[in-house]
């Protein structure tokens, strides 16, 4: 399976205690297969990027070579690549209910 470099910002590198991550996704996994990966493999991220339900937070700003998958065409069923991505995660950037 090919690893998946995760760039974190503020708070959600605060959380993790460090600024990258690498996690395990299949061939073909989506932006939410990966989410799932990430909060298997670092469960402090659960409650960052899951709802209680377990759907994906949407507040969260996941940028896939630099555009946010809630503006891709297939929003979190966008199709990752090891090849060239650069992935990074941002908490929310201002406050307000987020359905918990």
């Amino acid at each position: 399976m090919p690893k998946i470099r995760v760039h974190f910002y503020a708070t959600l590198r605060s959380l993790l205690g460090r600024k990258t991550v690498e996690v395990e996704v299949p061939e073909g996994a989506t932006v939410r297969d990966l989410v799932h990966a990430l909060v298997a493999a670092y469960p402090v991220l659960r409650g960052e990027l899951l709802r209680r339900d377990g759907s994906m937070e949407p507040s969260i700003h996941i940028f896939l070579n630099g555009r946010d998958y809630h503006y891709l065409p297939q929003g979190a069923d966008t199709p990752i690549t090891t090849e060239g991505l650069k992935l990074d995660i941002f908490p929310p950037v201002g406050g307000g209910d987020r359905g918990r």
